[in-house]
């Protein structure tokens, strides 16, 4: 028997992304259509990990991209996972606004997908994405995933939502307070706790993995906060 070496089959992987990004979602995704923002971010981020992004998808294609992003910002700050709880221009109020949120996943996963994609974000809302953000913390200093009916967070004391919110702070807030004058901070502090109260026996992996997300496309980031 003869022993192969693994190897790393490229041109199928940039298909398969292609595939994804430019015709229909394999059938087993279907049932993810409100999760379209991380499976956007999947597939950009394959192809630009790949190298192959800028030659495999024309100007017009990626600028088709980044205005199917914006469309999913929510006007009171943040992004919904897909258009499809949209109400439409003018039909969105307080008594319905709970009904067609923005999620703390989405919001990151846009964010990155708009700086892979090379867009400026001068069309995001930072100031209402930043005041929004402090409303999807707990007192504990969780973040929970949405804004509910009365101003209630939804979704449980997941990481990964902390790992989402951290990631929105510092691509929009980074270390510059400049244009956000009168803008709530996240709890930070109480944010620090309750990873730290998440440790299981001396297990620094969290902390690592947040800190690492933190920093992912930090290039682009420092480039456009200047």
């Amino acid at each position: 028997m003869t022993d192969q070496t693994p190897t790393f089959n490229t041109e199928r992987h940039v298909k398969y992304y292609l595939r994804c990004l430019k015709t229909f979602l394999p059938s087993a995704y279907t049932s993810n259509d409100s999760n379209r923002m991380l499976l956007g971010y999947l597939t950009l981020s394959g192809l630009d990990v790949l190298g192959v992004l800028q030659s495999k998808t024309t100007p017009e294609e990626r600028q088709g991209y980044i205005d199917w992003l914006y469309h999913c910002q929510v006007p009171s700050g943040g992004f919904r996972g897909f258009p499809g709880t949209d109400f439409g221009p003018g039909k969105r109020n307080k008594d319905n606004e709970a009904w067609d949120p923005a999620n703390v996943p989405a919001t990151f996963f846009a964010l990155v997908n708009l700086l892979i994609l090379g867009d400026d974000l001068s069309r995001v809302k930072r100031r209402e994405c930043l005041e929004w953000l402090p409303k999807v913390q707990r007192a504990d200093g969780s973040f929970g995933e949405l804004v509910g009916p009365e101003g209630s967070v939804g979704g449980p004391r997941d990481l990964r939502y902390c790992c989402c919110a951290a990631g929105i702070r510092y691509v929009l807030r980074g270390r510059s307070e400049t244009g956000l004058e009168g803008v709530p901070d996240i709890d930070v502090l109480g944010f620090i706790s309750f990873i730290e109260a998440c440790q299981v026996c001396g297990d620094r992996e969290v902390m690592s993995a947040i800190g690492t997300l933190t920093q992912s496309n930090e290039s682009d980031i420092r480039r456009w906060h200047g």
